[in-house]
C-alpha cells in the first residue's frame, strides 16, 4: 500500500507547515540557544575546575601557614642568638663584665685589660685584647674553661704562663692567712668577633 500525500489538501498543507515550523524552531533553538549555553557551561566548568585547583593550593598553604609561622619564630630566635654571638658592634663594657665574672668565679685577678686594634676580615671583625691575670695554677685553668663556655665565640693566642714574680711573698702570705697563693701569671691575646654590616 503506497502512501499518497495530497499537497492540495488543506489538512496536509497545515500538517506540512506545522512540521516545517517545528523543524525551524528546533533548528533555531539548537543553533541560537542550546549551543551558546553549552559553550558558556563548558567555559564555566573550566573556570570552576581552575578555581577549585587554586582553592586546593590555598587550603594547602593555609594548613602550612601555622608551620611556616612556627619556622619563622624559630628562625627569629636563632637570628637573635646569632646576633648576640656576633653583634654588629663590639661591646667592651660587656666584655669587661664577662671577664670580671670569670675571674671572680675562678679566683684569678686581672692585672691588665688593654683593647687592641680590630682586624677587619671579609665577613667579620676580630676584636683583640691583651689580658694579664694571676692566680693559682688551677684557678688559671678554670678561667680558661670559663672562657670556653662563653655564649659567643672567642679565641686565645700568644699565651705565656710564668711563675709569679713575687712567689716567695705569695707563699708566705698564704701560710700566714690560710689563703691560696697566686703562683702563676698568664698573659695572652683574647679575641672576640663581630659581624660586618
Amino acid at each position: 500500500m503506497a502512501l499518497r500525500v495530497d499537497l492540495k489538501d488543506r489538512l496536509t498543507q497545515w500538517l506540512v507547515l506545522c512540521i516545517l515550523l517545528a523543524g525551524g524552531a528546533a533548528y533555531a533553538h539548537y543553533t541560537y540557544i542550546y549551543l551558546p549555553r553549552k559553550e558558556i557551561i563548558e567555559q564555566l566548568t573550566q573556570e570552576e575546575d581552575k578555581l577549585s585547583r587554586e582553592l586546593t593550593v590555598v587550603k594547602t598553604q593555609v594548613q602550612r601557614l601555622a608551620q611556616i609561622r612556627e619556622e619563622l619564630a624559630q628562625a627569629e630566635a636563632e637570628f637573635a642568638k646569632l646576633q648576640e654571638m656576633f653583634p654588629d658592634e663590639e661591646r667592651i663594657p660587656s666584655r669587661l663584665q664577662d671577664l670580671l665574672t670569670v675571674t671572680r668565679r675562678s679566683g684569678t685577678v686581672t692585672t691588665k685589660f688593654v683593647p687592641q686594634p680590630s682586624v677587619q676580615q671579609q665577613y667579620f671583625a676580630e676584636n683583640n685584647y691583651k689580658i694579664s691575670t694571676s692566680g693559682s695554677y688551677h684557678s688559671i685553668g678554670e678561667m680558661f674553661a670559663e672562657f670556653a663556655n662563653f655564649k659567643y665565640p672567642t679565641s686565645i693566642q700568644k699565651m705565656s704562663i710564668t711563675v709569679s714574680a713575687n712567689l716567695k711573698t705569695e707563699m708566705d702570705n698564704a701560710d700566714k692567712h690560710g689563703t691560696v697563693p697566686s703562683t702563676v701569671a698568664a698573659e695572652f691575646d683574647f679575641t672576640t668577633y663581630t659581624s660586618r654590616k
